[in-house]
């Protein structure tokens, strides 16, 4: 008796969302995913990226759950790197600064950072200067819009 009470019992409860999911398709990034897609895609290599990503889904829900896949990484990126059309003019320019205004970038940009950016490329003085004259005079305006 005790043999066929084992057969007949039913699948453990961690075993059902697993294969819930694997018959739903793909698994699609999370807006945790997404975050850490949009800041690390520039620092570490695009399996180092994943292989992150796929250990972070591991630890939460087990190691039944579908991995995250190459083509859907790359397919986050292209979302997450669109450039800003356009010529390279002022006009441009200022394009550039507005839509780093929208997504944040432009706040999280001090002399600090440039003087980083400079010794890391080897900007001259004068590029320099003018790095800092219009990302900075652009940051303090967005901050004058903010207080009125």
């Amino acid at each position: 008796m005790a043999t066929l009470h084992q057969h007949t019992a039913a699948p453990a409860p961690a075993t059902l969302p697993a294969a819930a999911e694997a018959r739903s398709g793909p698994r699609t990034f999370g807006t945790a995913e997404r975050s850490l897609v949009r800041r690390l895609h520039t620092l570490l290599p695009a399996q180092s990226l994943l292989d992150v990503l796929n250990d972070r889904l591991v630890a939460d829900q087990g190691e039944r759950v579908p991995r995250y896949t190459m083509e859907q990484l790359h397919a986050e990126l292209r979302a997450v790197a669109v450039p800003v059309e356009g010529p390279a003019d002022w006009a441009g320019l200022r394009r550039l600064l507005a839509k780093a205004r929208t997504d944040g970038t432009l706040a999280r940009i001090t002399a600090g950072l440039i003087d980083d950016f400079a010794v890391l490329f080897q900007l001259s003085p004068a590029q320099v200067m003018r790095a800092k004259d219009v990302l900075l005079s652009a940051r303090d305006e967005t901050d004058e819009e903010a207080s009125a």
